[in-house]
This record gives structure tokens, C-alpha cells and sequence, in this order.
């Protein structure tokens, strides 16, 4: 597995309610990173993984 940090649009910060702001993220990474699964949000970054090894070979 990858894993990586994905900072999210500054429009974000608007967002007050963690349960919004995680809709939004999914839908952002669904959007712009369909490859990458969203682990957690913080901090208004995204902690995403998706299959494949330090230098992106898919196993």
C-alpha cells in the first residue's frame, strides 16, 4: 500500500462541522484522486492510500 497527505481547497476551511467536511473530502478525492481511498481527515488534509509499492507498482 501508498499511502499520502492531500491538502484540500481553502474553501474547505469553511467548513465547522467535521461530518461535512468529511462528505466533502470524499467527494473531492471520488473527483480529482479516484484511485486513492480517503483513510482519515486532519487538519483539513487528507490521509489517502491506494495498492501499489513505494514507487507505484501495482501488485
Amino acid at each position: 500500500m501508498i499511502e499520502r497527505w492531500f491538502l484540500l481547497p481553502d474553501m474547505y476551511r469553511v467548513f465547522e462541522d467535521t461530518e461535512t467536511l468529511k462528505r466533502f473530502a470524499a467527494a473531492f478525492m471520488r473527483r480529482y484522486y479516484p484511485e486513492w481511498t480517503p483513510i482519515k481527515i486532519k487538519q483539513y488534509r487528507v490521509l489517502a492510500q491506494k495498492e501499489g509499492d513505494k514507487n507505484e507498482h501495482v501488485h
